[in-house]
């Protein structure tokens, strides 16, 4: 990933952590489902609801803290 500008998300994650690696992202087939099952287990989200993002895709963020870690995207293409 190369950021648009150092403002935004990817460029401050680089600036602050270097090359390497960012986000994981999962294709799913039902997000909100996902999500639910997600807030049942108590599991920290950076979003309760899915979003669009790119290609028109419903994605949804998972905390790194809830996964060792690393950032999980996921991720819904549009139908």
């Amino acid at each position: 990933m190369e950021p648009l500008s150092p403002e935004t998300p990817v460029g401050k994650f680089l600036a602050k952590n270097g090359p390497g690696l960012h986000h994981i992202c999962l294709g799913v087939k039902d997000i909100k489902a996902d999500l639910d099952l997600l807030k049942q287990s108590n599991t920290r989200l950076i979003n309760d609801e899915p979003r669009i993002g790119a290609g028109g895709a419903q994605i949804a963020f998972v905390h790194p803290k809830a996964t060792g870690g690393v950032l999980l995207e996921l991720s819904q293409p549009q139908e």
